[in-house]
C-alpha cells in the first residue's frame, strides 16, 4: 500500500521521533481507553451515578477517600500485572534500526514505557504517574515520591479506611496525577520532564522530524495539542493511527486500525 511505502520513507529520512500516545495506546495489552466500550470514565460513571469530572477530582478524593483509592489502586494493579503489547517493542525496534533521536509524549499514567524499557529522561507524562504519590496538601509539602506499596496492600487497606499518608506532611497522601478540577496537583516531576522535551526539540530544530500519534482521540485534547505543534513548528511528519478517530490533512496519513494492528503492518512491510 502507498501510505506504507511513505512510512518507510519517512523513517528512512527522520533524524527524530516523537511518539504521542493516548489510551488507545493500551488497549491492545488490555488496559481500557476514557470513552470506548468498557472505557474507564464510563465505568466510573455507571458506579456512582455521576459525571466523571465530579468523581476523579482532589476534593471528591478528600470527601470520599474509600472509593477514591479503591479506583487508583485497581488502576495500580492493572498497570502493574498487565504487561506492554508488542507495539512498544517495535516502537523501541525503529528508533534502534534507524538511528533516531527519540522522545515520547504520553496522556497515559500507566508507566508502560518505562515498563518496555524507554528511558525515564525521554518521557513527558502530561498528566503525571500514578507510580509517584504526593500530599493531598501542597501547602504542608511539596515533596513527591515513588509510591512502594504494592496494589494489594492498598486495596486492602481503602477497605478498612486506611488510606496511604504523606511521610512528610503525615495528612492523606495523594497519586502525582492531574486529575480533574485539580487545584493541588504538584508540577515538579512534571517541570522536569517538559524540560527534557525542550532540550530534545532545541536539538532537533530545522531537522526531519516524524511523529506517530497513537490511540488519541479528540476528546482529551493535550496529545493532539502536541501533535499540531510539532507539524506547524518543527514541520514534523504526522502518522496518526486510531480505529475511529484517524483522519489527519495530507500529506500526513491517517490509518483506521488500532495501535499494535498499524504498527505490526508497518513493521512487516518495512521487513520486505
Amino acid at each position: 500500500m502507498k501510505y506504507l511505502e511513505t512510512i518507510k520513507e519517512w523513517l528512512e529520512k527522520a533524524d527524530s521521533v516523537v511518539i504521542n500516545t493516548g489510551a488507545g495506546m493500551g488497549v491492545d495489552s488490555g488496559l481500557a481507553d476514557y470513552r470506548g466500550n468498557g472505557g474507564q470514565w464510563g465505568q466510573v460513571e455507571s458506579q456512582t451515578n455521576a459525571s466523571v469530572f465530579e468523581i476523579v477530582n482532589p476534593q471528591a478524593l478528600l470527601e470520599n477517600p474509600a472509593y477514591g483509592w479503591k479506583l487508583f489502586g485497581t488502576r495500580i494493579k492493572e498497570y502493574a500485572t498487565i504487561d506492554p503489547h508488542q507495539g512498544f517493542y517495535i516502537l523501541k525496534k525503529w528508533i534502534s534500526d534507524y538511528e533516531l533521536d527519540h522522545f515520547v509524549l504520553t496522556s497515559n499514567i500507566d508507566s508502560h514505557f518505562q515498563k518496555a524499557g524507554f528511558e525515564e529522561q525521554r518521557i513527558r507524562e502530561l498528566h503525571g504517574s500514578l507510580a509517584y504519590f504526593q500530599s493531598s496538601r501542597p501547602d504542608l509539602c511539596q515533596e513527591i515520591w515513588k509510591n512502594e506499596q504494592n496494589y494489594q496492600e492498598i486495596l486492602t487497606n481503602a477497605e478498612e479506611g486506611i488510606f496511604p499518608i504523606c511521610p512528610f506532611s503525615k495528612v492523606m497522601a495523594r497519586p502525582n496525577v492531574y486529575m480533574f478540577r485539580d487545584d493541588t496537583y504538584i508540577s515538579t516531576r512534571s517541570k522536569a520532564q517538559d524540560a527534557n522535551f525542550q532540550n530534545f526539540l532545541a536539538k532537533n530544530k530545522g531537522k526531519n522530524m516524524l511523529v506517530f500519534e497513537i490511540g488519541s482521540g479528540s476528546h482529551v485534547q493535550s496529545i493532539r495539542v502536541k501533535t499540531r505543534m510539532l507539524r506547524t513548528e518543527f514541520g514534523a511528519k504526522i502518522v496518526r493511527i486510531n480505529p475511529k478517530d484517524f483522519k489527519v490533512h495530507e500529506p500526513n496519513i491517517g490509518i483506521a486500525k488500532g495501535a499494535l494492528a498499524a504498527l505490526t503492518e508497518i513493521e512487516q512491510y518495512l521487513k520486505k
